[in-house]
């Protein structure tokens, strides 16, 4: 399959970004189930968050709805991201997901922008981000799946 070949590119040249990948796609996955979402848009999700950082998966068609997934998770739930200024509901559910755990995964890995964050530090700047940079309802969902202590923050 095509997504297993690009994740085989991705461990042979970015083995730091595969770890990435594969850890948003662990959290996307446990969000979609505390969603209750269907089973294909669960598995697409969880494809979109693993290959959220490779920009080829436009070029496989097998790959159709995982990259307009991938292309909308910079989009903003108040209308102020990229790259087509999608806003709320109009964001893909998949895409909403992928966005609120590759933040937390991003908050919580050694990365040059900034310091490593606690997990609730990281919960909490989800928070603070709820209802405009991210889906309040995947926010929740997200401290649901994450754990109680996750949830008090």
């Amino acid at each position: 399959m095509a997504a297993d070949v690009l994740m085989q590119v991705l461990a042979d040249d970015e083995p730091a970004l595969l770890d990435h990948a594969r850890e948003v796609a662990r959290l996307a996955t446990r969000v979609s189930l505390a969603l209750g979402v269907d089973r294909r848009t669960r598995e697409d999700t969880a494809r979109a968050a693993e290959l959220h950082d490779i920009a080829l998966i436009a070029a496989a068609p097998t790959l159709r709805a995982v990259a307009l997934l991938v292309r909308a998770s910079h989009e903003r739930w108040d209308g102020r991201g990229y790259p087509d200024g999608l806003r709320g509901e109009a964001i893909p559910l998949g895409a909403r997901i992928v966005a609120v755990c590759d933040a937390f995964s991003a908050m919580r890995e050694d990365r040059p922008y900034g310091p490593v964050l606690t997990d609730a530090e990281a919960v909490e700047e989800l928070h603070r981000c709820s209802g405009t940079q991210f889906d309040p309802r995947v926010v929740r969902a997200f401290c649901h799946a994450h754990g109680a202590s996750a949830v008090a923050v």
